[in-house]
């Protein structure tokens, strides 16, 4: 992990990236079998330890109560598709064996396809008992159309071995204890897209534990009904309610699917724009910024080192221009970075730049309202300092 930032929790161990993709994950076969196919990402990601392989988006989350052994708790978000390849490659690496409880952010394939996969760990208890799965009522109904096995076993066929589920309702705004140690989880309600042929928003959950809030899937469209909702000057957006839970976070991981706009993910400038916004509030009730921003559930045709680079420039920028104007965290006009950052122009041009009147800017120094931003990869490990 290159990241030496000193990510501060009370509970919170470690953060462990099982997958940082799509529900199509990356590399993408249209590419890989294209002879004239130019994506850099795909072509890298056939290669042994590249960091454009990935699987789809889902975290561990490990953490225990400072001082009580015995007390370590092991919470998995998402069960996609792809999951029991990332557990094969990653629970020996990091020392991963039991799960103490599973988040589910939402009803889709990427999300929890790999359900089924779960009797690895309970059949004849072979790692443990049973898994504890916490997800909404809307999540629950589309569960039980796609395993009704796992829901009610008696409607197993075969040789009728299934996973051992216990279900947990929850509800998408109020706070609920996780696993055997009863770890706090705050929901973070987000909307993902729509549903009923573009009528309704999907929702969708994020979740906050201890000091690191996890929205891997987010879009909200202000005022815009499916007749709109794809043109570029709508107005993508986390709640307000949800955005005040944020606040505090250390370690904020959110979604950033691409340089373009996208009808049910944040792009990447809207991902810097919302973390630019929680740099604010942070400011507004002097707290420090968050440690570290991560961006999570990446396409293809985003090249991991590229677009890295790509960020960090940007962000230099920014904070130069901050520094440039004298401004401290404190003394910042609101939105101070549209004065010289276009965030649908970059998405139009499909790449990260300030405007041409900026570009001579070249002071690298950290400023408070500017976060750390980096792009995840399978397999990425942040670590936390504990503080009392």
């Amino acid at each position: 992990m290159p990241w030496s930032q000193d990510v501060k929790a009370t509970w919170l161990e470690e953060v462990i990236f099982l997958g940082t993709g799509t529900s199509s994950q990356v590399p993408a076969i249209h590419c890989i079998t294209d002879k004239n196919s130019d994506c850099v990402t795909c072509t890298d990601a056939m290669k042994p330890g590249s960091k454009n392989r990935r699987f789809c988006t889902s975290a561990i989350v490990r953490g225990s109560k400072q001082g009580c052994p015995g007390t370590s708790s092991t919470i998995l978000i998402d069960c996609g598709k792809s999951f029991y390849e990332s557990a094969l490659r990653y629970f020996p690496v990091y020392g991963l064996r039991n799960i103490d409880a599973l988040l589910l952010t939402h009803a889709h394939a990427d999300a929890m396809l790999g359900l089924d996969d779960l009797r690895s760990w309970t059949m004849n208890a072979c790692i443990q008992t049973h898994v504890d799965v916490y997800l909404t009522r809307e999540c629950m109904d589309t569960v039980q159309q796609t395993f009704p096995y796992l829901v009610d076993t008696s409607r197993a066929t075969g040789g009728g071995d299934v996973g051992a589920l216990r279900w947990h309702i929850i509800d998408p705004h109020t706070p609920f204890l996780a696993g055997p140690q009863q770890v706090p989880v705050q929901p973070l309600y987000v909307e993902h897209g729509y549903t009923h042929g573009g009528r309704v928003p999907f929702a969708c959950l994020g979740f906050r534990i201890d000091s690191m809030s996890y929205i891997s899937d987010c879009v909200r469209t202000s005022g815009c009904t499916h007749l709109c909702r794809r043109r570029s000057n709508s107005q993508h957006h986390i709640p307000e309610t949800t955005m005040e839970k944020v606040v505090g976070s250390d370690l904020f991981i959110l979604d950033g699917l691409k340089m373009n706009r996208h009808t049910s993910h944040f792009s990447i400038p809207q991902a810097i724009t919302c973390t630019l916004d929680l740099c604010m509030r942070h400011a507004h009730r002097q707290l420090s910024p968050p440690s570290l921003t991560v961006l999570t559930d990446i396409t293809h045709r985003l090249e991991h080192h590229s677009t890295e680079s790509q960020i960090v420039t940007l962000l230099d920028g920014l904070a130069a221009w901050l520094h440039q104007q004298g401004w401290s965290a404190t003394d910042a006009p609101s939105r101070w970075w549209t004065r010289i950052w276009d965030e649908q122009e970059n998405e139009l041009h499909e790449r990260l730049q300030l405007t041409p009147l900026s570009s001579s800017l070249s002071i690298k120094h950290a400023h408070p309202l500017v976060p750390d931003m980096r792009v995840a990869y399978d397999g990425a490990r942040v670590t936390f300092s504990r503080h009392v």
